[in-house]
């Protein structure tokens, strides 16, 4: 023990058995004095752990060490050369161990902080590069996606009126020339005559197939009265069919923007054709509401709960509607409503463009 005593390190060292009696320590006036251990101190005897505390020089055992602000002291349990155990108490200067901190800090944390500012050199660069690579291809996708819808917009407005000035006038015009053509039959051409009655309302049956699609292509109201009178007139053959529905239209969306508005009808439309189609409801509720900077649009029934499930069999146009709502930044949910039926919520942004320009 010379060598840590003479640099400072250690400033006295005791040397305990069982009975509590010091049998060794550099200071020879402690030599067979006894004193009461702590019991967290007598119960080391016997074993090989190790206690360590900062001191309390006011008890008695500690005289020969009052003239220290603050020691540490360890206990150290062992055994001597006859196998009885007993208990080696050293005490150390703090002031000691807080330089020798202090050495050690001063020479690992500028280690430390070097080793992470060539890490973050390391790292920001590649950092950056992927995220204006992932900015690029998100820049893309949603350029990709404009353009797409853009394209359907375009080609939907191009079908329209294709329709609207070529098939469908012309087959108006030979619903006209029909009865005409029966009025100008021989007295006994009735069954030519029948035939070109039942021609004629098979014919208007058709055409009025031909404006309902027209209309689903291209809602004319929708652009000229707004998002309301255009969703009332997809819930008109709805209602036709014997299915009640309510619809509840924010006047707030009327400031919307128009790729709103239209996606907003494209979700209602959607969600009451599946209703038609799968729900085997009696009631359909239809609600769009602007909450914040978002649109939300809900369609609920009190019929089948798993009639809106995107990923069933026949739900093409829900999957379209889910990817459309999603690539713009919405949210989609389609499933079990509170009131037991099924409920579709699509929640996107207020403004953003589909367009052609990036």
């Amino acid at each position: 023990m010379e060598s840590p005593m003479r640099d400072g390190s250690m400033v006295r060292i005791k040397v305990w058995d069982q009975g509590g009696h010091v049998i060794w320590s550099d200071a020879p006036a402690l030599h067979g004095e006894s004193f009461d251990l702590e019991p967290e101190e007598a119960a080391l005897f016997g074993t090989d752990a190790v206690l360590a505390h900062v001191s309390d020089l006011s008890k008695e055992e500690n005289a020969t060490e009052q003239a220290f602000d603050e020691l540490l002291e360890v206990y150290a349990a062992t055994s001597d050369a006859d196998g009885q155990p007993i208990l080696v108490e050293s005490y150390w200067g703090t002031s000691r161990i807080l330089d020798d901190e202090i050495v050690i800090s001063s020479r690992i944390v500028p280690l430390t902080l070097a080793a992470l500012l060539l890490f973050m050199l390391a790292v920001i660069p590649l950092g950056l590069s992927l995220a204006r690579r992932v900015d690029a291809a998100q820049d893309e996708r949603a350029s990709l996606l404009r353009h797409a819808l853009a394209a359907s917009d375009i080609e939907r407005r191009k079908v329209s009126r294709e329709l609207h000035d070529g098939l469908i006038q012309d087959l108006t015009g030979l619903g006209y020339s029909l009865p005409a053509i029966a009025r100008q039959l021989p007295e006994d051409a009735a069954e030519s005559r029948q035939a070109l009655e039942t021609l004629s309302q098979q014919l208007q049956t058709d055409i009025s197939a031909l404006r309902a699609i027209l209309t689903d292509l291209y809602p004319v109201s929708l652009t000229r009265e707004g998002l309301a009178p255009a969703i009332e007139q997809v819930a008109a053959p709805v209602r036709a069919a014997g299915i009640d529905v309510v619809i509840h239209i924010d006047p707030t969306l009327n400031v919307v923007s128009r790729e709103a508005v239209e996606l907003a009808y494209q979700v209602a439309r959607e969600g009451l054709r599946n209703v038609v189609k799968h729900a085997r409801a009696t009631t359909a509720w239809i609600t769009a509401d602007t909450v914040g900077d978002e649109v939300v649009v809900t369609v609920t029934d009190d019929g089948d709960a798993h009639a809106l499930v995107p990923s069933g069999e026949g739900h093409l146009g829900l999957r379209l509607i889910e990817d459309s709502v999603t690539d713009i930044g919405g949210s989609f949910s389609a499933g079990r409503a509170s009131s037991g039926g099924a409920q579709l919520v699509a929640r996107f942004p207020k403004i953003f463009v589909w367009s052609w320009a990036r």
